[in-house]
């Protein structure tokens, strides 16, 4: 029940902030323009919906801007309690530290999903409303993935938010992870795979599946296989079964590792 209280609070508190109108706005126009200026067109000379998504809206704004939203939204959930001093109020009622930890995840989470769909639905209601072929189902699923994606930046963030002491420190952390995962994953994983290529040769695994799981270890790589997939009406099914179960078994060790280490420096802690 404390869990439940903390995550609509924070919710509530979330929601009613104006960064999450201006987000809303954001997204709303960032995909509405991508929508009219790039017009991508399917084999038949159709307005192709799964081409705009996978090719488009999917890297540039999925992957790019979701995230750091996740890390905005997350940052400050517990430093800034800690702080403001509101985390001593907020712990003197039933609260225990998981409580709040988690509650923060639930509570931030579910406001940054909410502003996703928001944000995409809006520009998907006028192109039903016009005579574009328009796959409205395609849409809403790649709008599921996204939020997922944000909410997995959320968790990390908020893990941060809880292992560090103050809202600097917390907001380096989360730059520093999104910077890791969105600029230099390929970077970093290809310098690691040069590295130990040799002693990766002699284990019972390939350089190629160790690169392939690498990838997928990616939050971001992770969801764009799972969006791609289900565009594509491949989810869990053909040759790239094994690839998207595991790029489901790392977005959930993302979404439950971080808090689970945030929250086991958060006890430790002298408030």
């Amino acid at each position: 029940m404390s869990l439940r209280a903390v995550a609509r609070k924070d919710f509530h508190d979330t929601v009613r902030s104006r960064g999450m109108v201006a987000l809303v706005g954001l997204f709303s126009l960032l995909v509405a323009l991508f929508a009219y200026v790039v017009r991508p067109q399917g084999a038949a000379g159709q307005f192709a919906t799964e081409l705009l998504l996978s090719a488009f809206v999917g890297p540039v704004l999925v992957t790019g801007l979701v995230p750091l939203v996740g890390v905005v939204v997350g940052y400050n959930a517990v430093s800034g309690a800690r702080e403001s001093g509101s985390l001593k109020l907020l712990l003197s009622l039933p609260h225990s530290r998981a409580d709040v930890v988690f509650g923060k995840v639930l509570g931030r989470s579910a406001a940054l999903a909410l502003a996703v769909f928001a944000g995409f639905l809006l520009p998907a209601t006028v192109l039903v409303a016009t005579p574009v072929p328009f796959n409205a189902g395609s849409f809403l699923g790649y709008t599921v993935f996204a939020a997922v994606l944000g909410a997995v930046f959320v968790s990390i963030a908020v893990g941060c938010s809880a292992a560090l002491a103050t809202r600097q420190r917390a907001l380096i952390a989360g730059i520093g992870i999104y910077v890791a995962f969105v600029l230099l994953w390929g970077f970093f994983t290809g310098r690691v795979l040069g590295a130990f290529q040799g002693p990766i040769e002699t284990l019972p695994v390939t350089v190629t599946s160790v690169r392939a799981f690498l990838d997928v270890a990616n939050p971001t790589t992770g969801v764009e296989v799972l969006a791609n997939g289900f565009l594509a009406d491949q989810l869990f099914a053909g040759d790239a079964v094994d690839r998207q179960v595991s790029a489901v078994s790392m977005l959930v060790f993302w979404a439950l590792a971080p808090p689970l280490a945030g929250l086991w420096a958060f006890d430790r802690a002298d408030l």
